[in-house]
């Protein structure tokens, strides 16, 4: 059987994680060691991570750092940063350690503020540092748990993947790695790490599909579930790709109507496309302006109304913006009724 590390080391020169988009293109590429800023939580994904990096470092040149995340949310939260500060000493990489101020337990929208405030001061560090790459923990079990979620939650079809290999200046080498396999790792090797028992708690979404959804969904695929996922998510990326593609063709076609306004979609055009790349269109005219989501579901009352036979109507999107038909045209503008 594969080891952890060949694995990893395989993902790293497949997916070329540490070389920038610019050197893939020129096919200058060096042996220079580069910088990784590797976020350890004390957790077993991110613990894994660092050992598994450290044994390969030599190998794929590189320079590691350790960031922690002291969120200041539970009382273990001390304990958890003098853990992985004492792995930064005993193999000697420098640590750095990051503290909310601003996080309160129960406050709106927890989780989201969190993962913005690592993600920002993920990149600042790596501007203090003077560039590099940044990598996370993050493995097999969270992109089951990222698309299924994303399921839950209404996204369209062609979004249904999970997180990508590499996302400039962020890098994650382990997700094709299960949980088990990064803590097999770690007991094999006699290697120590911390358990967040928040990740028990089912008070978050996220909780709830790991530890109720996605141990039926194994027990009714008969443990297919990684592949069907795997699967989804391949087709999706396929889907988004031609999608994306035939928008930029529609896009380059329509500005040359030098009268067409970026604010005003005309229908005339709009009809010449298949409907597929009709929604995508709509939705594209919509979230471009109104910078806010739009559900799949309203996009189909707007197509619906586009079928009457009325050439002049309107439709509230949200409290700030409706949208307007008028003759062969759309328009979206703020309601001034809010």
């Amino acid at each position: 059987m594969e080891s952890l590390l060949q694995k990893i080391r395989k993902n790293w020169e497949f997916h070329q994680l540490t070389i920038p988009e610019y050197k893939l293109k020129s096919r200058k590429l060096s042996k220079n060691s580069v910088q990784v800023i590797v976020c350890v939580s004390s957790g077993s994904d991110s613990v894994a991570l660092f050992h598994s990096l450290l044994r390969l470092s030599a190998l794929l040149c590189l320079k590691l750092h350790i960031l922690h995340f002291n969120h200041q949310l539970r009382p273990e939260a001390l304990r958890e940063q003098d853990f992985v500060e004492s792995l930064g000493k005993e193999y000697k990489v420098p640590f750095h350690c990051k503290t909310a101020k601003h996080l309160q337990t129960g406050q709106q929208g927890l989780q989201e503020s969190a993962r913005k405030w690592r993600i920002d001061e993920s990149r600042n560090l790596l501007e203090t540092l003077g560039g590099g790459w940044i990598a996370t923990g993050h493995h097999a079990d969270d992109q089951t748990e990222t698309l299924l979620l994303k399921w839950l939650r209404g996204s369209h079809i062609s979004n249904l993947q999970g997180m990508r290999w590499k996302n400039t200046p962020f890098i994650r080498p382990l997700l094709n790695c299960s949980k088990l396999e990064l803590q097999g790792f770690l007991k094999n090797n006699n290697l120590a790490w911390m358990e967040d028992n928040s990740n028990q708690s089912a008070a978050y979404l996220r909780n709830r599909v790991r530890l109720e959804l996605i141990p039926l969904l194994e027990e009714l695929t008969r443990h297919g579930l990684q592949s069907r996922i795997s699967d989804l998510s391949g087709q999706s990326q396929l889907l988004r790709e031609w999608l994306d593609s035939q928008y930029d063709e529609w896009k380059q076609h329509s500005r040359k109507n030098e009268s067409e306004s970026p604010d005003v979609l005309s229908l005339t055009d709009l009809e010449q496309v298949s409907d597929l790349l009709q929604e995508e269109i709509m939705h594209n005219f919509i979230t471009t302006q109104t910078k806010q989501a739009l559900s799949y579901s309203k996009l189909q009352n707007i197509f619906e109304l586009m079928r009457s036979d009325s050439n002049l109507w309107e439709l509230r999107l949200s409290q700030e913006w409706i949208i307007i038909k008028s003759g062969k045209e759309l328009l979206v503008q703020q309601n001034s009724e809010k």
